[in-house]
C-alpha cells in the first residue's frame, strides 16, 4: 500500500504561509500525526532556506477542553521563527495572517539546554533563565468542517507570531501555578485566568514538550524562548485592535496590531 504523500501536503501548508490564505482540512485518515510532525520539520527547513531563524517553540492544546474537542490526549508543539517575533507595545502586522487571535502566555528563556527522555520539572526549573509575559499570535489557517490536531500540527501549531515583555523575572521569584492575568481588548476586558489554566502550571508544558522533542531526535537550546500555553480565552484580532494583558508579577505586555 502506498504511502501518504507527504509533498502534496507539505505544498498545501507551504501555500498557506506564502499567502496568507486559509487552507482546508487534510480530510485523509491515513495521515498520522507523525506525518504531520514530517510536515511541520519540513516547513521550518523551508522557512530557514528562506533566511528565517528558528529561536523557540510553542506549545499547544494545553487545556483539556482543546484536546478533547480534537480527540487527542496530548498537546502539540511548534516552532517560533524570528522574524514573527516584536518587542512589547510593538505596532505587529497582521495582514499577511488568515486568521490572528491572540493569546495571554507564559514564556520561558532558557540558559542551558534541554535534553529529553526523561526531563523532570527540576531540570526544567534549573535549565530557565528567567519567565516574562508574552502574547502569542495564533493563526487559524485551517478553514472548514473537520478540522483535527494533525491539521494543527502540520500548519507548525497555527503559530504566527510572539510579543514578548520587557522585564525579565527569576522563576525563583514566581509561583506560576498561582500567577493572574487580566487580558484588556480596545481598552475593555476580555477576560481573565491564572497559570494553573495550563496544564496545571506553566512549567508542565515544558516539561511535556522537552521529552517530546526527543521523539524527534531533537531538543530545546540554551538561548530559546519557549512559550507554554493560553492563559485565557483568545480573542480574534483585525487592523487597529489594542492588547493589553496585566500580570500578578510578570508586569505588563501589549501591541496594537495594522
Amino acid at each position: 500500500m502506498a504511502g501518504v504523500d507527504i509533498d502534496r501536503y507539505l505544498g498545501q501548508v507551504e501555500r498557506s504561509f506564502r499567502t496568507g490564505v486559509g487552507s482546508p482540512p487534510f480530510a485523509d485518515p491515513a495521515f498520522t500525526q507523525a506525518d504531520a510532525y514530517r510536515v511541520q520539520y519540513r516547513l521550518i527547513d523551508w522557512l530557514r532556506s528562506n533566511g528565517e531563524v528558528v529561536v523557540g517553540h510553542k506549545v499547544a492544546l494545553t487545556t483539556k477542553a482543546s484536546r478533547e474537542h480534537l480527540g487527542v490526549d496530548e498537546p502539540c508543539f511548534g516552532h517560533i521563527l524570528d522574524r514573527r517575533v516584536y518587542a512589547n507595545d510593538s505596532q505587529v502586522p497582521i495582514g499577511d495572517l488568515a486568521d490572528p487571535h491572540i493569546e495571554a502566555e507564559t514564556a520561558f528563556v532558557l540558559a542551558e539546554d534541554i535534553k529529553g527522555p526523561g526531563v523532570t520539572w527540576v531540570q526544567v526549573m534549573q535549565a530557565t533563565h528567567a519567565v516574562l509575559p508574552a502574547l502569542e499570535l495564533v493563526d487559524l489557517k485551517i478553514e472548514g468542517d473537520g478540522i483535527t490536531a494533525v491539521d494543527v500540527v502540520a500548519h507548525n501549531a497555527l503559530h504566527g507570531g510572539v510579543v514578548v515583555g520587557s522585564r525579565m523575572v527569576p522563576l525563583e521569584e514566581v509561583d506560576l501555578q498561582y500567577e493572574g492575568v487580566t487580558v484588556e481588548f480596545n481598552g475593555s476586558l476580555h477576560g481573565s485566568g491564572t497559570g494553573f489554566e495550563v496544564m496545571g502550571n506553566p512549567i508542565n508544558p515544558i516539561v511535556w514538550l522537552a521529552n517530546k522533542l526527543a521523539e524527534f531526535d531533537d531538543y530545546l537550546k540554551a538561548g530559546e524562548t519557549i512559550i507554554s500555553g493560553a492563559m485565557v480565552i483568545p480573542v480574534r484580532l483585525k487592523p487597529g485592535d489594542f492588547v493589553k494583558v496585566t500580570y500578578s508579577r510578570l508586569g505588563t505586555v501589549g501591541a496594537s496590531f495594522i
